[in-house]
């Protein structure tokens, strides 16, 4: 245990690149997972037609804080949409395995996935949803009520998640970085992870609300909560979205 660290600071130093896959001529991993058969594909509203607040970077940077609790919280579709774009959203196709979305990908590769927990979205029923960047679309995993208090009891922290808006969970798919990076992949896909979540905590500076980000949570209680394949899909970070109030107990 003490050399996890230094073990995987070695094993994912700069590749070789004539070993990786990509040259290999491996078949490119696909860049979104599949919508399973009789799910339903649910459009978003635009985000490029949605007027948020002008808010000044530094404004929105000073502006943050830890959260240690949240008052009851609400979002609706138009700003849920606005900030699933800031994330993950596209920017544009380049070419065919080259897209650029809204935040930095190490070889334009976007390891990452995006769940969310909608507590209380106008318009969404209470449960686990997928983002499908591609179409700006989501498609919902799981309708359960029960899943808020999953959700704050794999993250540890109740007063948060039961109250919070929505809560993000982003997923990584390694081999889709590692198919080009090599074992270097296995890095981009916990830094993008980062790069991700601050673009969170910025958009939703735009809209009035704080983020509670956390990668403290039990990994086998995430997996089975978001039904993840824990051999090719790794829970990395979790966000909550809500306002804060008066800290009162429940």
């Amino acid at each position: 245990m003490r050399n996890v660290g230094k073990e995987f600071i070695k094993g994912t130093i700069y590749p070789d690149y004539s070993t990786v896959d990509l040259v290999l001529r491996v078949p490119e991993p696909p860049h979104e997972l599949p919508v399973k058969e009789g799910q339903t594909i649910i459009k978003l509203p635009s985000p490029k037609k949605f007027k948020v607040p002008d808010v000044p970077v530094r404004k929105a940077i000073e502006g943050y804080e830890p959260v240690g609790f949240f008052a009851r919280s609400k979002t609706d579709l138009k700003e849920l949409s606005y900030m699933l774009w800031c994330t993950q959203g596209f920017k544009k196709i380049v070419a065919e395995t080259i897209e650029l979305r809204n935040v930095p990908s190490s070889g334009s590769r976007n390891p990452l996935e995006t769940y969310f927990v909608a507590n209380d979205v106008e318009g969404l029923e209470v449960g686990l949803y997928r983002y499908l960047p591609k179409s700006h679309s989501i498609v919902a995993e799981k309708i359960d009520s029960g899943l808020i208090l999953e959700m704050s009891t794999a993250s540890l922290n109740f007063k948060v998640m039961t109250r919070a808006a929505v809560t993000f969970l982003w997923v990584a798919v390694p081999y889709r970085t590692v198919w080009a990076l090599g074992n270097r992949g296995y890095r981009s896909c916990l830094i993008e992870a980062g790069h991700t979540c601050q673009n969170l905590i910025m958009a939703a500076s735009n809209l009035g609300y704080q983020v509670f980000s956390t990668d403290m949570f039990h990994d086998e209680q995430i997996i089975k909560l978001a039904s993840l394949d824990p051999e090719t899909q790794w829970p990395v970070y979790i966000a909550a979205v809500g306002t804060v109030g008066t800290n009162v107990a429940l």
